[in-house]
């Protein structure tokens, strides 16, 4: 140790970048699926907090099971969306399947 109290033989990795490629073995891919969904969840929480937004998240896990964030709710937001609540920035269902 020096005499900053940090040990520079570092045995943990931190916080890196890793690289985007698909997890092949199964459990980790649930557990990364799940930890990023709260991630994005929390991160959609605090956007919607500090900007006012209203959000509306659904994601399908690997596994086929369907899971939802909404703020106020995923109901009233999309429910707006589809019935064209602001035109001028409103983009059809059809378009934003196609971007997906």
């Amino acid at each position: 140790m020096g005499c900053s109290g940090v040990n520079s033989s570092k045995k943990t990795m931190g916080r890196r970048k890793i690289e985007m490629k698909k997890i092949e073995k199964k459990t980790n891919l649930q557990v990364t699926f799940s930890k990023r969904r709260t991630g994005l969840f929390k991160k959609a929480g605090e956007l919607s907090v500090l900007c006012g937004a209203e959000i509306a998240i659904l994601v399908q896990s690997p596994a086929g099971k369907i899971f939802s964030f909404g703020n106020p709710s995923v109901e009233s937001v999309l429910g707006r969306f589809q019935t064209g609540g602001d035109c001028r920035r409103r983009r059809g269902m059809s378009a934003l399947a196609r971007t997906a």
